[in-house]
């Protein structure tokens, strides 16, 4: 038997049986830690749900399933459909027809099944994107750390009780994200096109990409978020008629009319909000104005950051790490959550992706930043990241103030592009 290979005073073979019983402990617990949750959720009494969303993303799969398809957006339909499925009347069915599709796909089980069904998809999304996360970026963090670290955030846990969608749309921006990151511009343009059930989030993200890319890349993303966004669009008629294109439009314009609307500004973490906790007021063409100034200056600093990127990466076209890259994405999520004019709490679960990003630039192994930008990025991780802040502006009902943490991220975030701009490359 050949002698063992020492590398300092611990032989090679335990150097690899180590890691192998790290990863099997670290597996076992990752599988307890689930199993408890899905115990938790199978144990949640069916009365509980009637203060969810998810029951009306379940009697909108019902509509189609029962060929109602063509009066999706019937106010006093929906509700009937909810009182006979959900018993309860809540907030309406507001997204995409072809949304209803997927929740079609859970009709055949009843609510609560259909429930925890839908729970395991948003966690399987979860553990994909941060799996992703890892793999294609220089986080030296573990996944599972990263999964169970992402369930003590309270956007993401508010959209697991609610039964929300947030989750599946930031599968899809990771993925969008991983493959412009590897130059697969289709593919981004095609997976951005998927998150359009989300719409007021993605297009604003895609009209950044569009405007900063390559003539080439920007072609191509374009073409790939176009097939299918025609797709969908062919779907949603194939579904509810052609007329559904009128009709929807229509249905949003006057839904803040309707009872129960969920339209609540003072809970938006957007620009949107904030105008309307400093000027308690909404709707009103002052207000709209001072938002669409404030999206153009935040799109301009987006646009501005991917300059930057794209010079640094002109200078150094043989660099290994993609600093830039990830600090410009990470500023254009900020973006498009600030500038989306419709934002509720658990639509924050978007925020994971910048969040990480940046933390990832902080306990990189060769930092090439100043210390103070690097602990207020840090501060402001954890301010947005801890639970106090959302749990003390969800009960005030001022919702609306994170947003300013966030402006204040994106701010910070460009001015950590500069920095790497101007440090000499190693």
């Amino acid at each position: 038997m050949p002698p063992s290979i020492n590398f300092g005073d611990v032989p090679l073979q335990e150097t690899t049986r180590k890691p192998k019983t790290t990863y099997r402990a670290k597996t076992y617990s990752f599988l307890t830690f689930l199993c408890s949750l899905a115990l938790l959720v199978g144990m949640r009494p069916p009365d509980s749900l009637k203060g969810t969303d998810f029951p009306d993303f379940y009697c909108a799969g019902r509509m189609l399933a029962d060929g109602h398809g063509h009066q999706l957006y019937d106010p006093e339909l929906q509700r009937e459909y909810q009182a006979r499925y959900a018993g309860r009347v809540g907030t309406l069915y507001i997204h995409p027809p072809f949304e209803a599709v997927l929740h079609a796909g859970l009709t055949w089980l009843p609510l609560k099944l259909a429930y925890v069904l839908w729970w395991f998809f948003n966690y399987a999304a979860l553990v994909i994107a941060m799996r992703l996360l890892v793999k294609q970026t220089q986080l030296t963090w573990d996944w599972r750390v990263l999964v169970v670290a992402s369930l003590t955030f309270v956007p993401c846990l508010l959209c697991f009780l609610q039964g929300q969608d947030s989750m599946l749309l930031l599968l899809l921006v990771v993925l969008a994200f991983t493959a412009l990151r590897h130059g697969r511009d289709f593919a981004c343009g095609c997976w951005l096109g998927l998150g359009l059930f989300k719409f007021e989030l993605v297009l604003p993200l895609t009209l950044v990409l569009v405007l900063t890319q390559s003539r080439s890349a920007r072609r191509t993303i374009a073409k790939g978020f176009g097939l299918v966004a025609l797709s969908l669009a062919a779907v949603s008629a194939a579904v509810s008629g052609w007329s559904v294109f009128s009709i929807y439009p229509r249905f949003l314009l006057h839904l803040q009319a309707q009872l129960l609307a969920g339209i609540f500004p003072q809970a938006m973490a957007n620009f949107r909000g904030l105008s309307y906790l400093f000027f308690h007021r909404d709707g009103a063409l002052w207000v709209v104005l001072t938002v669409a100034v404030c999206s153009a200056l935040t799109l301009f600093g987006a646009v501005k950051n991917w300059k930057r990127a794209h010079l640094a990466s002109c200078q150094n076209p043989a660099a290994q790490n993609r600093d830039e890259f990830d600090l410009a994405f990470a500023d254009t999520v900020l973006f498009a959550l600030l500038a989306s004019y419709h934002l509720n709490p658990h639509d924050l679960t978007l925020l994971l992706l910048p969040l990480f990003l940046l933390l990832g630039q902080f306990f990189a192994p060769t930092p090439r930043l100043r210390s103070t930008e690097s602990w207020m990025t840090v501060t402001l991780v954890a301010i947005l990241f801890l639970p106090p802040l959302h749990l003390w502006t969800l009960r005030a009902s001022v919702y609306a103030l994170v947003g300013l943490p966030m402006l204040t991220l994106f701010l910070t975030a460009a001015s950590r592009t500069r920095q790497i701009e101007a440090a000499p490359l190693l």
